[in-house]
């Protein structure tokens, strides 16, 4: 049976259009159904017909009646003919069938059901406006009839060798009126019923469909996770956005159970006994694993569905990625200990400070009065012995008296222009130093010291003490032996980088120190700026401030501090210092030569940061160029439309706006040639690649060095590859 239903489907369900597509879909059907039946019982009725109208020699009728079964079967082989004319041929055929036996056999013959059934089948193929039309034609053929009727019109047809129509001997004119007011009136009603009911559900469709659509685009849309799941977890329906949470697609976990992308076992137990218990669940917290494996914190809202008779089927509900909440509360968190712990040192700075003033003019005699004293004393002396040692032991008190003014931010800062690399270098020449490495002497000490640019503006005594305590520290982590690693380096930061401290955005140089020991455990990595927090022996192997004498410079400097430690491997210290780019252009410019020297040629600088374009201009002024700069593409746009420049210095990265790429590109529709060189602080990239594929020549990295910027705007301006 289930064959024989398969295989008459093929014949009545339309190709090319499915449920989705509404009314018409039915319409398509039931002409399909109407064509099929005609062509399988079709026969059995014409048949008869035929050899009936043959025997009383009915010969038109036997001619309309072929010619409509023929195309009939025409029409339902050929299914590429545009629905529209298929759908007219049937009530056409209805009509001119009811027409000929009214024609042959008289008005209470078979003529009329035909007539019946036009309008009808006119309404359902075709619509309630062609229905109407049918409708009205209908009631203009029978108004004929009657006129028929009433004249005897068909005495004229007897010569024709038509057979007498079967009317009514008495009063037939009044009977055939009485007859067609009931055809008319249940015609007009059967119509209407039908056509009302289609153009209904033709309307309740449209809607529907249209409803299905918005809810259809919500579900694909949504952020949140939609999913439908039988009893047993077995999903039913999920929206495309689980792809965003798992790498799963929504066909990859289809007839799958949810529960199985649980991390945890026990969590899956728990939420099918709330489920079950409560009938719904709320804000209840899970972890998915996803394609990856990765697990990723969610939470789930559901309710329990039933079926008619309150029986639970299954479950429906609302998943929701807790990640960027869960990330965005460890930040707050981060960003509340950061805050905490300067608001801390800030207290104990000013505590320091007082108690540093103090100690200051009680030391003043300790240091002082000794050395007097033992001037007027003999070499040999015992008193003399005990007076220097009061003095020495003075003198180290002022030290650390030092250092508390320093972590106080009260320690007066000569500032000048330093070159960090010079000072690393001198330092490892100095006592302090040597002390160090004396105490260690299994430590092997290196120096990587790649900055181009090694300027900043700061106080050299205190950051050398800065070096020396971070040197100090990481020779004493080190077990037995090791190594320990200086670096100087540049760099440029486009976006914020987040690590012990939160570092902005722009362009440093960093002193880094980084060591092989024990490394700094999470607990400890909080208080290690905290005057007095040491785990070494106190008055052993320092005083617990050197540390706090770090994070004071570093603040003093403006810079920031990154801590990487690893317990068991050891600990990088990366103190960022901004570059100091004015003042460091004149001891540098000694460098190069003077073929790297403009010739007042005029720039162009575009570059999104402020401080990029304030470097950028001063060092194309002291190499002899003339320099403007704006501060995104679309204001370089704008000015290259009035001005005209030798070169450009395009900034790849302008956010918002339009990058590198897109400027370029606007800029060589009106300026075609137009020389530029491409600065960025990422490394090469494809897009690097596009633009000096429109035209434009070198790329210079970001931070930006005399030496870089001179030689790249010296070979585009010369052409050279």
């Amino acid at each position: 049976m289930k064959t024989f239903m398969q295989l008459i489907d093929r014949f009545i369900l339309p190709a090319t259009l499915a449920q989705q597509d509404g009314i018409r879909y039915w319409q398509e059907k039931v002409l399909l159904t109407l064509l099929f039946a005609t062509a399988i019982l079709g026969t059995i009725t014409y048949i008869p017909s035929m050899l009936l109208a043959i025997k009383e020699g009915l010969w038109v009728v036997a001619a309309i009646d072929t010619i409509m079964y023929f195309l009939l079967l025409f029409l339902f082989f050929r299914r590429n003919i545009p629905y529209d004319i298929r759908a007219a041929v049937i009530p056409v055929i209805s009509f001119v069938l009811g027409l000929v036996l009214i024609t042959t056999l008289g008005p209470f013959g078979a003529g009329p059901v035909w007539l019946f059934f036009f309008p009808i089948i006119t309404g359902v193929l075709l619509g309630y406006r062609a229905a109407s039309f049918a409708l009205i034609l209908n009631f203009g053929t029978i108004i004929g009839l009657g006129i028929i009727i009433h004249f005897k019109i068909t005495d004229l047809m007897e010569p024709f060798n038509f057979n007498p129509w079967l009317i009514a001997s008495e009063n037939a004119l009044e009977k055939w009126v009485i007859i067609s007011l009931n055809f008319m009136l249940l015609n007009v009603v059967a119509t209407l019923s039908v056509t009302t009911i289609l153009k209904g559900l033709q309307k309740s469709m449209s809607d529907l469909a249209a409803s299905e659509k918005k809810y259809r685009h919500i579900f694909e849309n949504i952020q949140d996770v939609y999913f439908e799941t039988r009893l047993d977890g077995t999903i039913v329906e999920i929206s495309p956005s689980i792809e965003s949470i798992s790498q799963y697609t929504a066909d990859d976990l289809k007839k799958r159970s949810l529960i199985d992308i649980y991390d945890s076992l026990e969590q899956r137990e728990i939420l099918i006994e709330q489920l079950s218990t409560k009938g719904f669940l709320k804000d209840f917290e899970v972890h998915l694993r996803d394609k990856d494996k990765k697990v990723r914190p969610c939470s789930v809202n559901a309710r329990v569905i039933t079926d008619d008779n309150n029986i639970p089927i299954g479950s429906v509900g609302i998943l929701r990625d807790l990640s960027f909440q869960k990330a965005m509360e460890k930040e707050k968190k981060q960003l509340e200990e950061q805050l905490l712990r300067a608001q801390k040192m800030e207290a104990l700075g000013l505590l320091a400070g007082g108690v540093a003033h103090d100690l200051n003019n009680i030391l003043s005699g300790i240091v002082t009065y000794p050395e007097l004293l033992s001037m007027d004393l003999d070499e040999n002396d015992p008193i003399k012995k005990g007076l220097d040692v009061i003095h020495s032991s003075g003198l180290r008190a002022a030290e650390i008296v030092q250092d508390l003014l320093t972590l106080s931010r009260r320690g007066v800062i000569a500032r000048e222009v330093l070159d960090l690399n010079n000072l690393v270098l001198n330092f490892l020449h100095t006592p302090e130093y040597k002390k160090i490495l004396s105490f260690h002497p299994n430590v092997n000490v290196k120096t990587e010291i790649h900055a181009d640019t090694p300027f900043l503006k700061g106080s050299s005594i205190h950051l050398q003490k800065t070096l020396m305590n971070l040197i100090s520290n990481a020779a004493e982590a080190q077990i037995g032996s090791g190594q320990i690693i200086i670096r100087t380096l540049n760099r440029h930061l486009s976006k914020p980088v987040k690590g012990y401290d939160r570092v902005e955005t722009g362009n440093y140089i960093v002193l880094s120190v980084e060591d092989q020991g024990t490394g700094i455990s999470p607990e400890d990595l909080s208080h290690i700026f905290e005057p007095f927090f040491t785990k070494k022996v106190m008055g052993r192997s320092g005083t617990g401030l050197g540390m706090a004498v770090v994070w004071g410079t570093v603040q003093d400097h403006e810079g920031y501090i990154d801590i990487i430690s690893t317990p068991g491997k050891g600990t990088v210290f990366d103190l960022y210092f901004p570059i100091c780019a004015d003042e460091a252009i004149t001891p540098a410019q000694k460098l190069f030569p003077a073929d790297y020297m403009g010739n007042n040629e005029k720039i162009l600088i575009v570059d999104d940061q402020p401080e990029q374009r304030q470097i950028a201009g001063a060092t194309l002024k002291k190499l002899g160029y003339q320099a403007t700069a704006v501060a995104s593409g679309e204001a370089a746009v704008e000015y290259l439309k009035d001005h005209e420049v030798d070169l450009i210095i395009l900034d790849m990265i302008m956010d918002p706006g339009m990058n590198g790429l897109e400027t370029f590109r606007e800029i060589i529709k009106f300026k075609p040639g137009q020389k530029a060189i491409i600065a960025s602080g990422y490394s090469k990239t494809q897009q690097v690649n596009d633009v000096m594929q429109l035209g434009a020549g070198g790329y210079i990295k970001k931070p930006y060095t005399i030496e870089k910027i001179g030689i790249a705007v010296k070979t585009e301006l010369a052409g050279k590859p």
